[in-house]
């Protein structure tokens, strides 16, 4: 019987586009995953697109990268190659309430608010005409080896690492296995591996110590991925973390700052509110406890006293392992869009997808832009009408960027219920939207889950 866990399941991660005039074969993917019933999960093929026509993105701190460090790996030319990879998981319905883990003690005593760990925050560099902002890189050791850079991904379950970071680290299977699907094949099983030993290096700890150790094993499903080579200065990147290890902090990607920075769960509240940041419910993913939030046009009108919004949200899962923004036609209406009919998306750069079906799909950009709303709010005079709270009035909204618009398979797949697609509007929030301001993911356990922006 095979054995299944989708606590570890890597879900979300990948995107990146670039131009045409980069001239690369492979040149991204949305890593994406669908949901299967008694919590089975399949791996399936990416989606890889090509940037036809580069957007300028907009101005921001984090367009270079920030106290970058060459790779101490030496680059591995032998082990380029196109391929297709893909990653799994299931998601929540988006209307469900924040969820709320065992109830815990916050500490928040002077002592406490602290960063655990301060990092000058890496990066990989797109290539020329890339779209979107660099991926946010980090380093560790495992079993002494290394140190090995890791890609930051809020949009993965689990760890990920290459067959060669495997091979060097003779890692074994941990006996969970799951149900792949890739180009051609519909039914073999892949197994994630153990990791042992994993500590963080290469930055400033709160124990004084030059490494800092994370607790028990980490689980990684194996496979190549395109960031593994995309930055000659960061060649090979040996894998990604996820939300196993990201949910054990209060996750603070301070990019005006360039500045990456793990707090104890429950103290980095009060540092939010130090900072004026804007308190953004998340809505919580399933037991795989990613984060997302109810994704609002700028424009989105709101009630006479100016404290509700009078418009539908979609779900935008948060999403700091993509490069870029996508959403689907449903949302794109719902941002106030022309349908996906009208004659003006031929006449606007394009991003060419490969869809898990095989078939390519020409999926247009244009500049859109978003905000936030909070929690329903009922009428009491019509109860089936319902708005949504508002930001508060200090709220800059983030700015208009070039996002990617497609029903691609991985929409209907990644909120469906196993039985019957997903339709509803939904997207993806990535470093494009998030780099603006500094981010903070309140994921610690034992807590309501909240997500914290600076206002400019």
């Amino acid at each position: 019987m095979m054995k299944t866990s989708s606590t570890t399941a890597p879900l979300l991660g990948m995107l990146l586009a670039i131009s045409a005039a980069a001239s690369a074969s492979v040149v991204s993917a949305f890593n994406f995953a669908a949901p299967f019933h008694n919590h089975a999960h399949a791996i399936h093929r990416s989606i890889t697109s090509t940037f036809l026509s580069a957007h300028p993105a907009p101005n921001d701190s984090s367009s270079s990268s920030a106290e970058e460090s060459p790779s101490q790996q030496p680059s591995d030319p032998q082990r380029r190659k196109t391929f297709q990879s893909g990653l799994v998981g299931a998601l929540l319905s988006f209307f469900a309430k924040h969820a709320n883990a065992a109830t815990s003690t916050e500490s928040t005593n002077d002592q406490d608010a602290q960063p655990i760990a301060d990092f000058p925050m890496r990066k990989l560099r797109l290539p020329k005409g890339g779209l979107g902002r660099e991926y946010i890189i980090i380093q560790l050791y495992i079993d002494g080896n290394g140190p090995y850079d890791f890609m930051v991904d809020s949009g993965l379950t689990t760890e990920l690492i290459t067959p060669h970071l495997q091979s060097i680290l003779n890692a074994k299977s941990s006996g969970i296995t799951k149900q792949g699907l890739s180009a051609g094949d519909a039914g073999s099983l892949q197994s994630l591996v153990e990791l042992t030993n994993v500590e963080l290096c290469c930055g400033k700890f709160a124990n004084g110590e030059a490494l800092f150790p994370l607790q028990g094993p980490l689980h990684a499903i194996v496979t190549d991925f395109p960031q593994e080579h995309l930055d000659p200065s960061h060649d090979p990147v040996e894998g990604m973390l996820g939300m196993e290890v990201l949910e054990r902090f209060d996750v603070d990607l301070d990019f005006p700052a360039g500045r990456l920075r793990l707090w104890k769960p429950g103290t980095v509240r009060e540092e939010a509110k130090r900072a004026g940041m804007t308190n953004i419910e998340a809505v919580v993913v399933n037991e795989t406890r990613l984060l997302g939030f109810r994704v609002v046009s700028v424009n989105a009108p709101k009630g006479s006293s100016g404290e509700d919004v009078l418009a539908q949200p979609f779900l935008g899962v948060v999403d700091c392992g993509a490069s870029f923004s996508v959403v689907n036609w449903r949302a794109a209406s719902l941002l106030g869009l022309p349908p996906q009919s009208d004659s003006v998306y031929k006449k606007i750069p394009m991003v060419q997808g490969i869809g898990v079906d095989g078939r390519p799909q020409l999926l247009p950009t244009t500049n859109i832009g978003v905000s936030f709303c909070g929690n329903a709010i009922q009428n009491k005079d019509d109860k089936s009408n319902m708005s949504f709270e508002a930001p508060t009035s200090d709220w800059t909204p983030w700015s208009a960027v070039p996002m990617a618009i497609g029903d691609l398979p991985v929409f209907s797949q990644l909120l469906g219920d196993g039985r019957s697609a997903y339709k509803g509007p939904a997207g993806i929030i990535g470093l494009d939207i998030l780099s603006q301001r500094r981010v903070i993911l309140e994921t610690g356990a034992g807590k309501k889950r909240r997500i914290y922006v600076g206002n400019k």
